[in-house]
């Protein structure tokens, strides 16, 4: 399935498919640099699938844990990002951390290309839908940030496969609070 959402004169389609992180290269253009982003609370196996499908991609993976969605992380990965020479023609793919991934893809640059992969219920229904992105400071939840529409989301169902309860719940208590 693939719904395609308009915001502000900007449409980029969400592709709903049991399977499509295997197939990421029919829907995304990974035929020039890309860096992945990921957190260390993701299975690897996921950014491994879309590294295979690169013709150059680099995965960058940092602590999981709200605390390293700050400015250090920011830098770190914008000094990656220089260090491998991406140019505005390059892209951003993120495994779940689309706010972070995507406040880099916003002001490296100002703007690279960004996709979105979200991996668990909570980011599918949320975050990953929007433009939502951000940085956190001063102990202040996404308090930098900017919209930023990803040119396309990829939401994968077996990736629930692997959430534990808790994340389930979280993500089902969302949709629970979105739908009323």
């Amino acid at each position: 399935m693939i719904l395609s959402v308009n915001v502000n004169d900007f449409s980029y389609d969400i592709v709903i498919e049991k399977g499509c992180l295997l197939n990421a290269k029919d829907y995304l253009n990974l035929n020039r640099k890309v860096l992945i982003i990921t957190d260390s609370g993701v299975p690897s196996r996921y950014s491994k699938a879309i590294l295979d499908q690169c013709l150059d991609g680099y995965i960058y993976t940092f602590e999981q844990g709200e605390e390293n969605k700050c400015f250090k992380t920011y830098q770190d990965i914008l000094s990656f990002l220089i260090d491998k020479s991406f140019t505005r023609s390059d892209c951003i793919v993120a495994v779940v951390v689309g706010d972070l991934s995507g406040f880099v893809a916003a002001t490296y640059m100002r703007g690279i290309d960004f996709y979105n992969i979200p991996t668990t219920l909570l980011s599918q229904v949320d975050s990953s839908i929007g433009g939502k992105t951000a940085i956190d400071f001063e102990g202040v939840k996404n308090i930098i940030g900017a919209f930023y529409q990803p040119k396309k989301v990829l939401i994968d169902s077996n990736t629930l496969l692997t959430l534990d309860n808790r994340l389930l719940s979280a993500g089902l208590a969302e949709s629970i609070k979105m739908a009323v």
